[in-house]
């Protein structure tokens, strides 16, 4: 058996492992933009609540309302901080996904190669073996007119 077919499952055990690299990257990718949106929303309701809070202020409030629009204010920055704290973590994931798959590619990469040098390998190989043949069937073919 040639060195390039001997090597065709680890080859393809390398593709594997990089094809499992890149969806898991993917995945990463894809919640880490769902956390992201979840920031954003979260963000945004803040802003029509503080624009809420500020408009309800003007024309008057109690002051038991005016407790509880700062209590609910607070627990939702509380929150907005959580989920920043989601996202750089999810986010640092993220991160080393990319690496992970940059890894696998890496060796990919390197198995082709050598896969290639191979091939490339046995064909110079055959080549030489071929126009070998063809020399001898011609140097016999000489001979037989000789004689």
């Amino acid at each position: 058996m040639k060195r390039s077919e001997r090597l065709k499952p680890i080859k393809q055990l390398t593709e594997a492992r990089e094809l499992q690299a890149a969806k898991a990257l993917g995945n990463s990718n894809r919640q880490l933009e769902e956390q992201e949106k979840r920031l954003q929303e979260l963000q945004q309701y803040q802003q029509e609540y503080l624009k809420y809070f500020q408009q309800r202020g003007q024309s008057g409030v109690t002051a038991a309302k005016l407790q509880e629009l700062q209590h609910f204010l607070h627990t939702l920055k509380q929150a907005i901080t959580q989920q920043q704290q989601m996202v750089e973590n999810v986010r640092r994931e993220c991160e080393q996904k990319r690496r992970q798959w940059q890894q696998a590619h890496g060796k990919t990469v390197a198995m082709d190669k050598v896969v290639t040098r191979y091939r490339n390998d046995e064909d110079l190989l055959a080549d030489k073996r071929e126009q070998k043949e063809n020399d001898e069937f011609a140097q016999r073919g000489k001979r037989g007119d000789k004689l």
